[in-house]
């Protein structure tokens, strides 16, 4: 075991931190001399994550902090030397758009030298002052909008991962709706504040894709597709999204409880037919429910109708029918807990919902206090008449011709 002091470990940060900055303007320096194209690689990005072994977002970052010390050659030099730390010289970044990138190449010197003394508190100021008054010096024939920007994508687990900067109104907006959002569990919520604002964004972006057509309707979602084959409909679901990203079993079990499905015939690669739409739960009996249990009934949990799903007590893939004794509502975030941890749900007779944990824990919730349970539907009054949330393409794989043919004409059999 090696023991450091501090002196040595403050140090060692300025110096990995003044080694980062010099390879960052070596790297804007290849960028610039065009080298790297002798190989035949198509950009320059494209040979970071060839030969330097990046992901394209990682490779971004270097191309981009290489740049900025390049361009504005005074905070290249502050970095390489440790006048100013790397997060200082981030928030001059963050600080400084495209439009006053002028403005800061003339005035480089004079803020390192302002900035160098201070901490990142201080420094945060400093910036936040400076790009104000660079802003009301520009020429621009109208007020320049505050910079605002959101990039995300799909790291190698399939998991959105991003970044945001969101000025003014618009980020008191979405710290508010976060706010709104956050939910507690009780005692057994064991969350970080951070997983319940994963969450809460969770939540946010299901309600606006139940509700964004019609205010006040709930299920107007927008169509998410999957496709999976009908033979391992009734094992682990594998299924792929439109653009071709394979999704866990867990999110295909939670959307095959409220969806639409379209038969898909194929014959090796070509479409013979595509079937009408069966929906798993219709409009009419997706009321009758929400009658029944007017919102999330996981214990402890208080959202409203507009933010809940229809989930089968008894899987649907599992031949779980589609009735009023064999459904319940809930959240996105509670649907994707129960069919994620394998949580045992019973409705009993008097619309109390027994929730039981893999461990033997046991929790209970009744209906809204408004929401007396009504008698079940007459099932000829349950009419498959309005699309619900989602669809599912069911593929069933290559077909002889016969059953092909059969399936062209007669394309809703």
């Amino acid at each position: 075991t090696v023991t450091l002091s501090t002196t040595d470990v403050l140090e060692h940060i300025a110096a990995a931190e003044r080694i980062i900055a010099t390879v960052a303007l070596e790297i804007a320096a290849l960028e610039a001399s065009g080298n790297w194209a002798a190989d035949g690689a198509v950009s320059f990005n494209a040979w970071l994550r060839q030969h330097g072994r990046m992901t394209h977002g990682g490779a971004r970052k270097w191309q981009h902090h290489g740049r900025f010390l390049r361009r504005f050659p005074a905070i290249g030099d502050a970095e390489c030397t440790s006048v100013l730390s790397a997060d200082q010289v981030g928030l001059v970044r963050n600080a400084c758009p495209a439009r006053l990138e002028p403005i800061l190449e003339e005035q480089q010197d004079a803020l390192v030298e302002i900035l160098a003394p201070l901490d990142v508190p201080d420094t945060q100021r400093a910036c936040n002052v400076w790009s104000l008054r660079a802003d009301a010096i520009i020429d621009t024939p109208l007020p320049a909008e505050r910079e605002r920007s959101l990039r995300f994508g799909v790291d190698s687990t399939g998991a959105i991962v991003g970044n945001f900067v969101l000025p003014g109104q618009a980020g008191n907006e979405f710290a508010q709706a976060v706010k709104t959002a956050s939910t507690w569990d009780g005692a057994d919520d064991v969350r970080t504040t951070s997983e319940k604002h994963a969450d809460a964004l969770f939540e946010i972006a299901a309600f606006y894709n139940k509700n964004h057509e019609v205010p006040g309707t709930p299920r107007n979602h927008p169509h998410v597709e999957l496709s999976l084959d009908a033979s391992t409909l009734h094992d682990l679901p594998i299924a792929v999204d439109s653009n071709g990203n394979i999704v866990d079993p867990v999110t295909t079990d939670t959307m095959l409880c409220h969806c639409a499905i379209h038969k898909i015939m194929r014959d090796n690669h070509a479409v013979l037919a595509y079937g009408r739409s069966q929906y798993t739960v219709s409009q009419s009996l997706f009321r009758s429910i929400a009658a029944r249990d007017g919102g999330c009934r996981f214990p402890g949990c208080d959202r409203p109708v507009r933010f809940c799903d229809a989930h089968h007590i008894k899987h649907w893939r599992h031949g779980g029918p589609t009735d009023h004794d064999n459904l319940l509502l809930l959240c996105s975030r509670h649907h994707h807990h129960v069919h994620r941890h394998q949580l045992d749900v019973k409705l009993l007779p008097d619309a109390t919902v027994e929730v039981t944990w893999p461990d033997g824990r046991q929790r209970t919730s009744r209906p809204a206090a408004d929401h007396p349970p009504p008698a079940p539907p007459d099932p000829a009054a349950v009419r498959a008449d309005e699309p619900p949330s989602k669809t599912i393409e069911v593929v069933q794989g290559l077909l002889d011709a016969s059953l092909a043919n059969q399936a062209i004409s007669n394309p809703s059999a």
